[in-house]
C-alpha cells in the first residue's frame, strides 16, 4: 500500500510546472500536501502573484517540530520554520492541531489557501496581514489573522515546555524566523494551510 501511494504521488507531482519537480527532494514537505498547495496556487493564480515561493503549513506536525516550509519553485529549495497555532484548534494544548475554524472568536487557525498581504506594525511589532482566498478562511483579515512573532514561539520557551504556545488563530514565528521569512517571502505570495 505505501508504494502504490507513493507511485500515485510521483504521478500527482510530475503533473506539476517543470521548476517544481525537484522541491521535495529532501522529504521535507508531504508529497500529498504540497500537489494540493500546488493545485491551489494555479487555481488562486489570479488572486496571487507569481513571486517564485510558496508557503505551506503543515498542522499534521506537532508544534515543537518545524511545519511552515518556504518553497522556492526555482531552485527547488526548502526552507522550515517552527510555527504556533491557535489556541482554539488545541483545546487540550498538547501541541497537535485538532480543527481548523473561520469563525470570529473561534481562536482557531484557518485552513487552506490565503495570500500574504501588506505589513504593518501591531502590538507584536512588524506583522504580515493574510487574506483568505476558500471558503475555509474567508474571514482571515476581519478575524485579524496574521503572522507576526511572540514570546510563546522563541526556542527558550520550546525548550521549558517541550512545545509552543498557542496564538489567537495567527501563524506565529520566533523573532528571528519572522525576520528571516520576512526577508525571503514578497507580498503576494500564496499560502496553503492543511494537515
Amino acid at each position: 500500500m505505501k508504494r502504490l501511494t507513493a507511485i500515485c504521488a510521483l504521478f500527482l507531482l510530475a503533473a506539476a510546472p517543470a521548476h517544481a519537480k525537484n522541491i521535495n527532494a529532501s522529504g521535507a514537505v508531504r508529497t500529498d500536501l504540497l500537489s494540493r498547495a500546488l493545485d491551489a496556487q494555479k487555481m488562486h493564480a489570479n488572486e496571487t502573484k507569481d513571486t517564485g515561493r510558496l508557503v505551506i503549513v503543515d498542522y499534521s506536525r506537532h508544534s515543537k517540530d518545524e511545519r511552515l516550509f518556504v518553497v522556492n519553485l526555482e531552485s527547488g529549495d526548502v526552507t522550515a520554520y517552527r510555527a504556533a497555532h491557535g489556541r482554539g484548534s488545541d483545546m487540550d494544548h498538547d501541541g497537535y492541531l485538532d480543527r481548523f475554524s473561520d469563525e470570529p472568536g473561534s481562536s482557531a487557525s484557518p485552513e487552506g489557501a490565503l495570500v500574504i498581504a501588506e505589513q504593518y506594525r501591531g502590538k507584536h511589532g512588524l506583522s504580515l496581514r493574510l487574506d483568505g482566498l476558500d471558503e475555509t478562511g474567508k474571514s482571515s483579515r476581519d478575524r485579524a489573522i496574521v503572522i507576526h512573532a511572540a514570546d510563546y514561539a522563541e526556542p527558550d520557551f520550546l525548550s521549558r515546555f517541550g512545545k509552543l504556545g498557542r496564538s489567537n488563530g495567527c501563524i506565529v514565528f520566533s523573532k528571528a524566523d519572522l525576520k528571516r521569512f520576512l526577508a525571503d517571502v514578497p507580498k503576494g505570495t500564496l499560502m496553503f494551510v492543511s494537515r
